[in-house]
């Protein structure tokens, strides 16, 4: 679990390296909010496709592998940034290809590990396992935007892209070695998942009924991710304000709550978690509606850090639950989906209303949709009526890896 942990955290700097540092290059390079927007929009656009075909992969090749892969995608866009061969200077086609490239990596690559997890630990400590593989991943997240945007202060974005190199060869010799400790599978808890069957011979992802409201939460809750990531850089920028330090407090608050928050999942159960995680979210989203300050910048990202905390780890654990293991890898794919198809909402679908009315306009959108998913979660027939989860046990030792 922990080489597992590392391995995400190390490789998702390959993506967070670029969250604040690409869009303040673009903008010194000349390129509008509108474009820097739909270029920050293309990873996420690129991550409908990948994930729909990552499913089929994770159920058929298994995890491991389609781990590798994605930390190989992340190389091949830090590649051509730090050659020179694509740079926010040159043609816009290359930069393209770069979160293209980065697309697919964030597609496959935290749905593989995620997809490993159930194999490690007992179902009852999934909501926390699920968090501690997500906690480095976090980390990356809170330090790689801040420490990137240094780099490139001092010096360029193509510094920036061989430090994020660096930092996936950490990544895939940490996680490399983790595989399933053996070869039974777990069983869904209703009938319409104990039917499962080995797909061999597809590379398309399952479904399963059960999957739909925890992925149509993932959609509607992350639409405002698309919006702060294509817009609120470059505005704050202008405002002379530290978007840095709210991608920083951001996922702060969500190393340090995200444990707590699992734990608290495993009593109270996930209805309760994913409706504070939501309303929790969609209240501090508000702080960002006045003209961008570094004081509202911290506040924010603290309290969607905390939100985000109290969210995850419940969809994590009814994905999970709701699977049997010849489908996980669609059941977390799919996840990914929406959480590109989300973010493509944000950055890309929404930029006719940031054009035309502005960027609090375009926020209060997202906050609409992020509340939206609150309805979701309560009319969720396999969480209505559903009694907390029993007090867990100590955690039996994580198995061996094979």
């Amino acid at each position: 679990m922990l080489r597992l942990s590392l391995g995400a955290g190390f490789s998702r700097v390959g993506f967070d390296a670029y969250v604040a540092a690409l869009p303040i290059a673009l903008l010194a390079a000349g390129w509008t909010d509108g474009a820097i927007g739909a270029l920050m929009g293309v990873a996420a656009l690129t991550q409908l496709p990948a994930a729909f075909v990552g499913g089929g992969l994770m159920d058929r090749f298994g995890g491991r592998l389609l781990f590798l892969a994605g930390g190989i995608c992340f190389a091949v866009a830090s590649l051509l940034l730090a050659t020179g061969i694509a740079s926010p200077a040159g043609p816009p086609a290359l930069m393209v290809l770069v979160r293209v490239f980065q697309g697919m990596g964030i597609a496959v690559l935290m749905p593989a590990a995620l997809s490993l997890v159930p194999d490690m630990v007992a179902t009852a400590r999934l909501p926390t396992a699920f968090a501690i593989v997500g906690l480095a991943a976090n980390v990356s997240l809170a330090i790689a935007p801040a420490v990137s945007v240094i780099v490139l202060d001092a010096t360029s974005l193509q510094v920036v892209a061989g430090a994020a190199l660096v930092s996936l060869a950490i990544g895939a010799s940490m996680a490399w070695p983790v595989g399933r400790a053996d070869q039974t599978r777990r069983t869904g808890t209703r009938a319409d998942m104990a039917a499962a069957s080995v797909r061999g011979r597809t590379f398309r992802p399952a479904w399963r009924a059960a999957w739909w409201p925890p992925l149509a939460v993932s959609f509607l809750f992350v639409a405002h991710w698309g919006v702060i990531t294509g817009y609120l850089p470059q505005r704050a920028e202008t405002a002379g304000a530290d978007i840095a330090l709210y991608f920083t407090a951001d996922a702060a608050a969500l190393v340090i709550a995200r444990i707590p928050a699992a734990r608290l999942v495993e009593r109270m159960g996930s209805r309760r978690a994913m409706l504070i995680g939501i309303l929790a979210t969609a209240i501090c989203l508000v702080f960002l509606l006045p003209p961008a300050t570094t004081p509202l910048l911290i506040a924010a990202g603290i309290g969607t850090g905390v939100g985000a905390a109290f969210l995850l780890p419940p969809i994590n654990f009814e994905l999970a639950r709701r699977s049997t293991d010849d489908v996980r890898g669609s059941a977390f794919a799919l996840f990914s989906f929406a959480f590109s198809a989300g973010v493509a909402l944000g950055s890309i679908g929404i930029s006719p209303i940031f054009a035309t009315v502005g960027f609090e306009v375009a926020l209060a959108f997202g906050i609409g949709l992020c509340l939206f998913g609150g309805l979701v979660v309560l009319v969720d027939p396999w969480l209505r009526g559903r009694p907390p989860l029993p007090p867990v046990p100590m955690p039996a030792p994580a198995r061996a890896p094979a």
